[in-house]
């Protein structure tokens, strides 16, 4: 069956068609013995018994003409004796042996029908029609007619008398038994295969290409069983695509480091060879090379932190010690705009970690800011111990960024502001290494507005203990 809709369908339809078989085959058993419905029986006999001697005595003592039990009283509507409450009298009919009601009273037909079996028998008849239960008996009045009073109770049983709890409660649970394991099978069924769907799912969220679903969910020939193949299709089609652009990514800064090179040695002869009228642009050629060079660079570790290399090994580092290193190379270049990079270490902030990836790390962080903070400003870098770990934030005085960008700006390639970072010379792709370096430590990197202006960039590292 390869339809899921049809098998909830199916499943659906067989449980309420096995708590009707469950019902029919254990109805005998259930209505063998019902004490409330025998209870109802003798307790409408009782009342109509006794309206029925009450009518009788009077006809035999007095006549019809003095009967007031055959005027006025309609049909009794009792409960019996679990109802909390007595029963109205029977209505009692007086009917001579033409089957005319005495009392010109129209007399139902099973009155008139158990009144001429009475007369016919000459004794008492008690019997249940439908709801009504009737009790006849034959009286002569004082003229000697033969006449027949029947009383008629009209007393439905109710709910607690056709429910027996015993009987019932063995009932119930075998029915919540049969339709709780089919509903257990079922829900078993449908969500089985939602859980290494969502594994898989969160894998490649996370940044693993190779996540697959694999296994038994995509052998299944239902919906889940296709939208498992599909979604291992996706991922590797996802993986193909991610790996050819590396590759594409590395080949191209590879191919590009060969000419640049050949490009710097042609400079190097051109300024020995050129007047001083020819400096200035040279020098120009030389900056834009090395800018060159510094992409190329950076397009290859950021390569290289994709693919797992984090290169050299980790040790356990003085992470104040490396900062003040980093802050400094960053306030010499600030100097030039006016710019102070002010640098707070905290105490013991050691780290396990590799020294050229972190200092990569939070050299493009705290150069990032440097960049977009408003010149003659103040660039803050603090260092602090925070639950067992270490934690460095990295706040400028710039404008800001939308609260929608904060987690883009990690993205390799993205651009806040396209024109100013193409003016400070970025590319896009200092946070995202920064990020990738983080995260290859174990630590978080995260960004947000200061509420007196300016960017926070916050990293957290584990301690090394």
């Amino acid at each position: 069956m390869r339809s899921l809709f049809l098998r909830i369908f199916l499943w659906f339809w067989l449980a309420m068609a096995m708590v009707v078989v469950v019902l029919v085959v254990t109805s005998p058993f259930f209505t063998r013995s019902r004490p409330g419905l025998d209870d109802w029986h003798r307790d409408a006999e009782s009342w109509t018994r006794s309206s029925v001697d009450r009518a009788a005595g009077h006809i035999e003592a007095v006549g019809v003409d003095g009967h007031p039990l055959g005027r006025g009283h309609g049909p009794g509507r009792g409960s019996g004796r679990g109802a909390g409450r007595r029963p109205t009298p029977a209505r009692v009919f007086i009917l001579d042996e033409t089957g005319r009601e005495l009392h010109g009273v129209e007399a139902p037909p099973e009155v008139i029908d158990i009144s001429d079996r009475v007369l016919s028998a000459g004794e008492e008849i008690s019997e249940r029609s439908g709801m009504l239960y009737l009790v006849a008996r034959p009286v002569v009045d004082p003229n000697g007619r033969s006449l027949a009073v029947v009383a008629a109770h009209q007393s439905p049983p109710r709910l607690v008398h056709l429910l027996e709890p015993k009987a019932l409660s063995w009932r119930l649970g075998v029915l919540f038994l049969v339709v709780g394991g089919l509903s257990f099978w079922l829900s078993r069924y449908l969500t089985s295969p939602v859980a290494p769907l969502r594994r898989a799912t969160r894998a490649l969220s996370d940044g693993d290409l190779t996540a697959r679903v694999e296994g038994k969910v995509t052998g299944r020939k239902d919906e889940i069983g296709e939208l498992a193949r599909d979604f291992d299709s996706m991922a590797e089609r996802i993986e193909g695509l991610v790996d050819s652009q590396q590759r594409l990514l590395r080949d191209v800064s590879h191919e590009l480091r060969s000419p640049l090179a050949r490009l710097v040695v042609a400079l190097e002869l051109a300024r020995s060879r050129a007047g001083d009228a020819a400096a200035g642009p040279l020098d120009r050629i030389e900056r834009e090379a090395g800018r060159l060079d510094d992409l190329i660079g950076q397009l290859l570790l950021l390569e290289r932190l994709e693919a797992g290399n984090t290169g050299d090994d980790a040790v356990e580092l003085d992470l104040a010690a490396l900062l003040t290193e980093v802050v400094g190379d960053a306030g010499f270049e600030a100097a030039a705009e006016g710019t102070e990079v002010r640098f707070y270490p905290g105490d013991g902030c050691r780290v396990s970690g590799r020294p050229t990836l972190l200092r990569s790390a939070f050299d493009n962080v705290i150069r990032n800011a440097v960049h977009h903070t408003e010149p003659g400003s103040v660039v803050d870098v603090d260092l602090t111990t925070s639950g067992g770990g270490v934690e460095v934030t990295v706040r400028d005085r710039g404008p800001g960024i939308g609260a929608d960008q904060l987690e883009k700006i990690f993205e390799p390639f993205y651009r806040v502001e396209e024109a100013r970072d193409r003016s400070s010379g970025g590319v896009g792709l200092g946070l995202a290494i920064a990020a990738r370096a983080v995260r290859a430590h174990g630590g978080e990197i995260s960004a947000a507005n200061h509420p007196d202006g300016g960017l926070v960039v916050t990293v957290r590292l584990p301690g090394s203990g």
